[in-house]
């Protein structure tokens, strides 16, 4: 058993899906004189494209969990036009002569960081959202694809390092039955994506994810900051009746959502 940080309550029992989210390092390459310009155009298309994409989330989740928790990604898209963030990367690429891989990689990674030694938590966590605009950009200058965890054939528990917003935007909610995170508060986009959705969801895990494997059956017990690894056939058996029962309530409670809040009397 492991315990964690419930951000959404509810129960899941299925096999665990391993998100491998460790980020390869890109490596630094001197570019000729000659081919900077063709570097800069490389950056303004990826810084554009992934504006695009942005903007494309932000409907998405307008549709899904409402307006407010949409501006999760209008902000993202004001940092991306942060014209302090796109002049540093600009600078890397005149003045150090790297490739624009290189020079997103580098000041975005240099943002990272300094946001996580601030002192404010909340700010802390904003360190994940500038990680998440580093790897969408860099798809597109590299050419890589990101995760399709959203395209799933089967139910599945999401195990994973941390998430980044736009990844637990894009879950899909009939496969995705609950997520567990090593990292993360209770004050992440995540976190509040999650609750949101209302995929059960457990954070602050610390490592969850080197003593789970792919295939793995969990139980999560979101409502009580428990996971269960590899349960025993009790186990098993108590959770799925306390599943039935929640989902009998759930059926009359939407049975009766539409009569009139009024008391007998």
């Amino acid at each position: 058993m492991k315990k964690g940080i419930s951000v959404s309550p509810g129960i899941a029992i299925a096999k665990a899906l391993v998100l491998d989210t460790e980020s390869q390092p890109i490596p630094r390459r001197i570019v000729p004189p000659a081919l900077i310009q063709q570097e800069l155009i490389r950056l303004q298309k990826a810084m554009e494209a992934s504006c695009a994409e942005l903007e494309q989330l932000r409907q998405q989740a307008e549709a899904k969990v409402g307006s407010e928790l949409a501006k999760i990604f209008t902000s993202h898209q004001m940092m991306l036009q942060d014209p302090q963030l796109g002049e540093q990367i600009i600078h890397a690429v005149r003045q150090d002569r790297v490739t624009a891989e290189f020079a997103v990689y580098s000041v975005m990674r240099d943002w990272a960081q300094k946001f996580q030694t601030l002192d404010n938590r909340y700010f802390r966590e904003r360190a994940n959202d500038i990680i998440d605009l580093e790897h969408r950009v860099l798809q597109h200058l590299l050419g890589g694809t990101r995760a399709e965890i959203q395209t799933l054939k089967s139910e599945a528990v999401l195990v994973a390092h941390d998430l980044t917003p736009s990844q637990t935007a894009s879950l899909d909610r009939t496969k995705i039955k609950a997520i567990l995170t090593d990292a993360g508060g209770r004050t992440g986009h995540t976190a509040i994506l999650a609750h949101a959705l209302g995929i059960p969801a457990l954070v602050g895990m610390e490592d969850l994810t080197s003593q789970v494997s792919t295939g793995d059956t969990l139980i999560v017990d979101a409502s009580n900051g428990l996971v269960i690894l590899n349960p025993d056939a009790a186990q098993l058996m108590e959770y799925r009746q306390f599943q039935a029962r929640m989902a009998a309530v759930e059926t009359t409670l939407g049975e009766i959502a539409h009569l009139p809040a009024m008391t007998l009397d």
